[in-house]
């Protein structure tokens, strides 16, 4: 497989003056804590992601290989040292080329906050999501289980439809049984600009009661339904799928999800 394309703008990432994503990571970084964070909770994982290389202490790489209409690729997922995680997507040898990690540690319940900007294009899209590991072994019991919890995932800009979605699936992928829940988000019809504009910060707040996601600090929706209370892995990806590759022009690539950091926090007295 050819990645000479890839390889060339890893080169310009590794070379270039760190500008914006470095200046994304003055605001929030500072302290190591946003304002969004619930009282009471204190850090339990956090990655800045300001060294060169990703950490694989905390991360693997996840699905490597072919995945749904791409072929994950490590060369996708790329830590410059400029202050911020970039998940590329890329086409070459005739494929596209795209980027997943998890977390190592499994979490249950807690506050889960990133830092991010979204890519630019549509078909493919960015997410900041946990799963849990014995996703679908228990028919209709999510809370043994556990879900696909899409914190957000992301569709590209200039879309007439949802920009984003807030996500709960359970049950077996491909299955009858399939369920899901969603909540559609129209952030530029809101605010007038696209979420692949600048960095946002998007959160969860997990709980043995339900789920409760925020965009900026500002509550977009609860739910309690498919309520996991498995442990879960943190997961950042932008992948393509076969519903919109088709959208997706090559001569446009590279394209890429910055992720500035990723934070989770657990209550400091030991409830939830």
């Amino acid at each position: 497989m050819r990645l000479a394309s890839l390889a060339l703008f890893v080169a310009v990432l590794l070379s270039a003056v760190p500008g914006q994503a470095q200046e994304a990571t003055d605001e929030p970084g500072q302290d190591r804590h946003s304002s969004f964070v619930p009282p009471e909770y204190a850090l339990v994982f956090g990655d800045e992601f300001d060294q060169t290389g990703l950490d694989l202490e905390q991360w693997k790489y996840r699905y490597s290989g072919p995945y749904l209409a791409g072929f994950n690729s490590e060369h996708s997922v790329i830590q410059p040292g400029d202050g911020s995680l970039h998940l590329v997507t890329t086409h070459d040898g005739g494929q596209f080329l795209t980027g997943m990690i998890e977390s190592r540690r499994q979490f249950q319940y807690g506050y889960f906050e990133a830092r991010l900007q979204f890519q630019s294009l549509q078909g493919h899209h960015g997410a900041f999501w946990l799963q849990s590991p014995l996703y679908g072994q228990y028919l209709n019991d999510p809370g043994r289980s556990g879900a696909e919890i899409d914190i957000i995932e992301f569709f590209g800009s200039g879309r007439a439809a949802t920009d984003a979605q807030h996500n709960v699936h359970w049950n077996p992928y491909a299955s009858d049984q399939k369920e899901k829940r969603s909540h559609d988000v129209f952030y530029r019809d809101q605010f007038g600009t696209e979420l692949s504009d600048d960095f946002h910060v998007v959160g969860l707040l997990w709980t043995p009661e339900g789920y409760v996601f925020f965009i900026d600090g500002t509550e977009t929706w609860r739910t309690s339904d498919g309520l996991s209370h498995t442990p879960e892995v943190v997961v950042l990806s932008l992948i393509t799928s076969g519903w919109e590759n088709a959208r997706l022009d090559p001569n446009l690539l590279p394209d890429e999800m910055l992720i500035d950091y990723v934070r989770v926090y657990t209550p400091t007295n030991g409830n939830t």
